[in-house]
């Protein structure tokens, strides 16, 4: 079985890399599931329910979220689909914590998989969430059955993103980093779960990780405290990663990066 876990999609740009590269992948790799972070879709915040619509008609089955899930009101509709996880360890007590799921099950060439969002301790959220890693611990004990378990880690530092790996290898098939959009080189299989500290973004290269860079570049010298996260209009990437698992064993066989510049014709 091959999935393909493509990352976070950032803007115009990065749903335009999805309209142009998924239908050619999904086809050389013989994809059979397509999972997608889309915290980012719609403007550079969150998902709209037109651009929720739009992915699903490009052949994106699943989606998973982070940080930037709430900005837009309508996700709260998004957030009713059967096809979406948000971060699992947002509070309960808290309106956010109120809709949506954390984890969904869902069934492919009779295999049963689990999809699982999380966000870290380490990406700002405003002290919305939970510490992951207890109430994943906890989790798991309940849920552990199903044939191959994907895990979307949300989180800032690479080095929280590896210390989930160490606590949860062995324990999950895929643990997927996102948030950051650099896609990192350290793809791997440990004890039989397949690894990346960041799968990478899918938007307009050229700026800052998908973002225009003028406000961005007056906070780093000092100009400004704040930017914009405004979505680049600049050629695109394609950042994914296919996960093989083996059919008899359900164990991770291969984890591959995908990493596609738009080609830009120069007169």
């Amino acid at each position: 079985m091959n999935i393909l876990f493509i990352g976070d999609i950032f803007g115009k740009q990065g749903r335009k890399a999805i309209r142009n590269e998924l239908p050619k992948i999904i086809k050389n790799e013989k994809i059979d599931c397509v999972i997608a972070n889309a915290e980012n879709t719609t403007h550079g915040r969150s998902l709209s329910i037109k651009h929720y619509n739009e992915l699903k008609q490009l052949g994106i089955n699943y989606f998973t979220f982070g940080n930037h899930t709430w900005y837009l009101e309508e996700i709260y509709d998004v957030l009713k689909q059967k096809d979406v996880v948000r971060p699992m360890n947002i509070k309960k007590t808290l309106e956010q914590g109120k809709y949506g799921t954390g984890s969904i099950v869902f069934k492919i060439k009779n295999k049963t998989i689990r999809l699982t969002n999380l966000i870290g301790n380490t990406c700002d959220v405003h002290d919305l969430q939970e510490n992951p890693f207890p109430l994943f611990e906890e989790f798991l004990k309940k849920h552990h059955k199903e044939d191959i378990h994907i895990v979307d880690f949300h989180t800032e530092t690479t080095s929280e993103k590896n210390a989930f790996l160490l606590t949860f290898a062995n324990k999950v098939s895929a643990i997927i980093g996102t948030h950051t959009h650099i896609q990192t080189a350290d793809e791997r299989i440990y004890e039989n779960t397949a690894y990346i500290t960041d799968v990478g973004m899918n938007g307009g290269t050229n700026g800052v990780i998908g973002a225009e860079a003028d406000t961005i570049l007056n906070m780093f010298m000092g100009k400004s405290d704040r930017f914009k996260l405004t979505p680049a209009n600049a050629p695109y990437q394609f950042n994914a990663v296919v996960l093989s698992f083996d059919d008899k064993t359900n164990k991770p066989k291969d984890i591959k990066r995908i990493f596609i510049r738009e080609k830009v014709t120069t007169k």
